[in-house]
């Protein structure tokens, strides 16, 4: 164990280390920052595309330095002979690849954090669909603002102490991004506490409906009439927590009464907490550590055979028909044709990355539900462990002297 976490520790420092990964973090730091300028030209909503687009950066700085980290460890160590210093030790090949993978890993783990905490960002402050609407001041502070300062201070402990300024920029955007992330957690765009409440105006409720008993905590009813008036009025209050609204809760509540204005009320409402996607969002981020593994793993056996080119290359294929097979492939394997058995090996060697792209769901106002996430975590495991048992048997055949 001591020699993993050695090779792990001394991977996850070389990796952080390199240009390239900082100059990635920061690009796809750049992007996410101006997606909002660049989606606001659909004829449709364009945070929808927004939503898109982040989600696809983060995925490609996935790729690339899944890519760049593993030929930097495995691929480039082997050309310039600097692996004999383990390879000469008592350390099986095995476990030499599982370190080299877990430094890499968490060395992608801690980037796709930075990026998630810029994504959340981005979403946060939206695409200014129509003239009424201005930038959110808070955001930009936390943001951009909060990596003015990070860089001015990397360049400076650059200059006076030596540091890395790359690698520094990263350490401290992580540290700097995650304090803006908690302040934005309490402030709203006019920078007061937020409520996290979705609110629907009713004219009162059914009478046959009693809020306590009947809404199960899907919503809760807030009576606001005077005391009094004749005219009842309240509001129907969702919790933005508990994240959209199901649609298995919708029908429920929609079958309390048959009135139709609470009908649409309660339609209202629905829409109105699909609007609020960061739940499912941030779960569709999540899933993309699955991605990781897998390219990861990938890269990682790729590495102990190839240059750092052809990796970046085989990595980019893998992503993509794992993306298509579903589309290109699948249908082959039905139509009993000469092409329907190599369709089939193909479909179920290649990792079907459709499982892990949520984009579509949340495009549909579909909930996640936590056990499909968990799944799909379970698939990438076995299929990062498939990959890296490949790769130390290629590795473990390597001449290394």
């Amino acid at each position: 164990m001591n020699q993993l976490f050695a090779i792990l520790r001394n991977t996850l420092l070389q990796t952080v280390r390199q240009p390239i990964y900082g100059l990635i973090i920061l690009v796809t730091l750049g992007s996410l920052a101006m997606s909002p300028a660049v989606t606001g030209w659909t004829l449709d909503d364009d945070n929808k595309l927004l939503r898109d687009l982040v989600l696809s950066a983060l995925l490609l700085q996935g790729v690339f330095l899944a890519a760049f980290g593993a030929s930097s460890v495995i691929s480039v160590e082997i050309d310039d002979k600097t692996v004999l210093t383990v390879a000469s030790k008592p350390v099986s090949r095995w476990l030499f690849i599982l370190g080299k993978f877990c430094g890499v890993f968490l060395a992608l783990l801690l980037a796709h954090y930075i990026g998630v905490l810029g994504m959340m960002m981005t979403l946060r402050h939206g695409v200014l669909q129509t003239a009424s609407e201005k930038s959110d001041l808070t955001v930009i502070i936390a943001g951009p603002g909060v990596m003015l300062l990070v860089m001015l201070a990397a360049a400076a402990m650059n200059y006076l102490f030596d540091w890395r300024f790359l690698s520094s920029t990263v350490v401290m955007a992580a540290i700097g991004l995650s304090i803006g992330t908690v302040v934005l957690t309490f402030i709203d765009r006019k920078g007061q506490f937020r409520t996290y409440e979705i609110t629907q105006d009713v004219p009162g409720i059914p009478e046959n409906i009693d809020p306590e008993k009947d809404f199960k905590d899907i919503i809760i009813y807030r009576d606001l009439t005077e005391p009094g008036s004749p005219q009842k009025h309240g509001l129907l209050v969702r919790n933005e927590w508990l994240g959209p609204i199901s649609d298995a809760d919708r029908e429920y509540l929609m079958e309390l009464s048959d009135e139709r204005a609470w009908r649409m009320n309660v339609d209202f409402l629905v829409i109105e907490t699909r609007k609020t996607v960061t739940p499912q969002i941030a779960k569709a981020a999540i899933l993309l550590v699955a991605v990781l593994g897998v390219l990861t793993s990938f890269a990682v056996m790729v590495s102990t055979r190839l240059s750092t080119a052809w990796t970046l290359m085989l990595t980019v294929v893998l992503l993509a028909a794992g993306l298509v097979s579903d589309y290109f492939l699948r249908p082959l394997i039905g139509s009993g044709g000469a092409w329907s058995i190599p369709a089939a090996i193909g479909y179920y060697a290649l990792p079907n990355m459709q499982f892990f792209w949520l984009i579509d769901a949340i495009s549909e106002d579909r909930v996640i539900p936590w056990s499909y996430l968990g799944n799909c975590f379970a698939y990438a495991g076995v299929y990062s462990l498939g990959m890296l048992g490949l790769g130390a048997a290629l590795f473990e055949t390597r001449e290394v002297g």
